[in-house]
């Protein structure tokens, strides 16, 4: 990790203010949520012990109490009447929440949706059917097919599915002992994607109050028994109550409205019975408007955990918890927050008898109010604790930029010390700083500064030893030359051949040394001209044949001409150190295979030879000086210049040169890449 980052982490640490001022905040935010949700509470208690003290408000009908749970139907107050066609769209636009009907097998097999306005029932019914039994006027049979049966307190209607068209009920008259059609119930029958559907309309004192469905779903239509068949008639055969809202228990739950809260009563099942304050009047913010953005910040930091949605359609609580008081907190939009309370409504007209449940009074309100108080608070300490925080981080921040940059300084310093030939370039700057930095600044220069004298010394010796041994080497050599001329015995003058012998190789020793030490200032010293390169490989590889008979020596290259811009000299003397250094591990007889083509944007002229492999970790070292990877006990007197020579000619025209294994490990490659240009 970089010393600006490791000083930015440390300096966090002073982020703890804000840190240890949000938790505060957070405390007294659940505080307030805990007193809002109390005071919420103490209203719907309020409402329910009115509500208590006069059940006739939110239970006028005594019979309703009676049935058993789940055989009442809801009618959702309307504000205008749907057009009965049978398609239901009219529906679609009050967004209304259809009862689910399920079949002896607790599988859907209907929806049913029931709505009044003024004094007329109106009905929508969607029913699951992928084979659907329509009458058959043939078989005279009113139940043939499928069916929907309608109970109400007084008669019990028939209605045959019918594909298409107007709703035919009948009713079975026992004066008459027939059945009769029921003209005041008027509907019509539609197909579905998934069945059929009905609309259907009726006046609500044809119900009696009371009103049950029976789906009935057959295999075909000659009167067999329903293959499936959901209801909502009770065992006793007695239709379930009508559920409306209530315009007594409207009056009287208006008396407790309040800007801001939504109130509602529901009685046992959930149903609605009254309510006051719309949805959206819950999310309006009484108090001055302040910034969404700033809002949605503290909703964020002040959040706690993750809250349940509040429910689009339905109300929350108002159901399934029972005879206790629940309360919860549930997410509203854009982060906001939504009180719920929901305190029970039981009758006190008796104490030894189990008390029935009339319904759940229900209250909901937004944070919005506590919130913002809250939010006051977190603004002034956050403007404080931030500036502080903030103006730390600045100069922490500041203060390891510059230490950084006083570090990359030095980095790059000491990267660029050497150039590409590992030449010291004696620039190094020094520093004047009295710190660390600059004291190792000073020691970098230092060092360097010595290096680079030991570098000359380096440079200069090759040179320096081959003229300090040329004059002994000389007198060496000339003494054996005399000696050679004599009369010597068969002992003596085999010495003396290995004298002259060791003599030659260490002669072609310092020649090597003093090449190499005056090469790169040659190299730099040579012209520059086009030629064809391929003419070039050609005539060299005509006389590697000739200069290696123990070898056989291939060239494929493209045919026509291959002109290169460099010093055709040096790439000769390149490809000669390439073929010796392959001729010198191929194996006698085996094949040296020259390539050249062209490349995007230059040449590709490559070495290849079998033989054994590099070394692992050599690919790069070997173009160093002085490296050899030949075997102990070579008589070639090699000192591993050549592949050097061969690097410095490349890098003089600006090419690559690369050494590598070949791809199925049976020789070696060498390539190099020059540019055409």
């Amino acid at each position: 990790m970089k010393l600006r980052r490791q000083l930015l982490l440390v300096s966090l640490v002073a982020l703890a203010l804000p840190w240890a001022g949000c938790q505060y905040l957070r405390q007294v935010d659940a505080a307030l949520a805990q007193g809002q949700l109390q005071a919420l509470e103490a209203t719907a208690a309020a409402i329910a012990a009115r509500l208590a003290s006069a059940p006739q408000l939110i239970a006028p009908d005594p019979a309703r109490h009676a049935r058993p749970p789940g055989s009442q139907l809801y009618l959702n107050p309307l504000s205008h009447p749907p057009v009965v066609d049978g398609y239901g769209d009219d529906w679609r636009t009050w967004e209304l929440t259809p009862r689910e009907l399920l079949n002896e097998q607790l599988m859907p097999q209907a929806q049913i949706t029931l709505g009044q306005f003024e004094d007329q029932i109106y009905l929508l019914l969607t029913v699951s059917d992928e084979t659907p039994a329509y009458r058959d006027p043939r078989t005279n049979l009113l139940a043939g097919g499928d069916t929907v049966e309608l109970f109400t307190s007084g008669r019990h209607y028939l209605l045959p599915v019918a594909s298409r068209g107007p709703v035919e009920a009948l009713w079975h008259n026992p004066r008459e002992g027939d059945y009769q059609r029921e003209l005041r119930l008027r509907g019509r029958w539609t197909t579905s994607p998934k069945g059929y559907q009905l609309e259907l309309t009726l006046p609500y004192a044809l119900t009696g109050g009371g009103l049950s469905i029976r789906v009935q779903d057959r295999a075909n239509s000659n009167g067999a028994t329903p293959i499936h068949s959901a209801n909502t008639l009770p065992a006793d055969g007695q239709p379930g109550r009508l559920v409306a809202p209530l315009p007594e228990l409207q009056k009287e739950l208006d008396h407790f409205a309040r800007p801001g809260l939504r109130l509602a009563v529901v009685d046992s099942e959930g149903f609605l019975l009254a309510s006051n304050g719309q949805p959206q009047e819950i999310n309006v913010e009484e108090s001055a408007p302040r910034p969404w953005l700033r809002s949605w910040i503290y909703r964020k930091l002040l959040a706690r955990e993750e809250l349940p949605k509040l429910p689009e359609n339905d109300l929350p609580l108002s159901s399934g918890i029972g005879r206790d008081t629940a309360e919860q907190w549930f997410g509203g939009p854009l982060q906001s927050r939504i009180g719920a309370v929901s305190v029970p409504v039981i009758t006190r007209a008796d104490e030894v008898i189990e008390r029935p449940l009339l319904g759940r009074v229900l209250v909901l309100q937004s944070a919005e109010v506590m919130q913002s108080v809250t939010e006051g608070a977190a603004h002034r300490l956050w403007l404080i604790s931030c500036a502080a925080a903030a103006t730390a981080l600045l100069f922490l921040l500041g203060y390891a930029s510059w230490l950084s940059w006083r570090i990359r300084k030095l980095h790059r310093a000491a990267r660029n010390a050497i150039d590409s030939n590992g030449k010291l370039r004696g620039n190094f700057p020094r520093s004047s700083a009295s710190d660390e930095l600059g004291a190792l600044n000073r020691a970098f220069a230092s060092l360097l500064g010595e290096l680079d004298q030991y570098h000359q010394y380096l440079r200069t010796l090759a040179s320096k030893l081959s003229h300090e041994l040329r004059t002994p080497l000389a007198v060496v050599r000339s003494s054996l030359d005399n000696l050679s001329a004599g009369e010597l015995d068969e002992d003596s003058r085999r010495y003396a051949e290995r004298a002259m012998d060791g003599s030659a190789r260490l002669s072609g020793i310092l020649n090597s040394l003093s090449a190499a030490s005056n090469l790169e200032a040659s190299i730099h010293q040579a012209e520059r001209e086009r030629f064809d390169l391929a003419d070039l490989l050609e005539v060299m590889v005509q006389c590697y044949s000739d200069a290696h008979p123990r070898h056989r020596f291939s060239l494929n290259k493209p045919d026509g001409e291959l002109f290169c811009e460099g010093a055709p000299e040096l790439l000769a003397q390149l490809l000669d150190k390439l073929v010796d250094n392959a001729c010198s591990f191929a194996p006698e007889g085996s094949e040296i295979q020259l390539l050249a083509r062209s490349e995007k944007g230059g040449y590709l002229i490559s070495v290849s030879n079998d033989g054994p492999l590099l070394p692992n970790g050599y690919a790069h070292k070997l173009f160093d000086s002085l490296v050899s990877v030949r075997k102990e006990g070579d008589n070639a007197g090699h000192l591993g210049l050549g592949l050097h020579i061969a690097k410095l000619i490349a890098d003089f025209h600006q090419g690559r040169l690369e050494a590598r294994n070949r791809v199925d490990n049976s020789g070696v490659e060498f390539s190099l890449k020059l540019p055409s240009r």
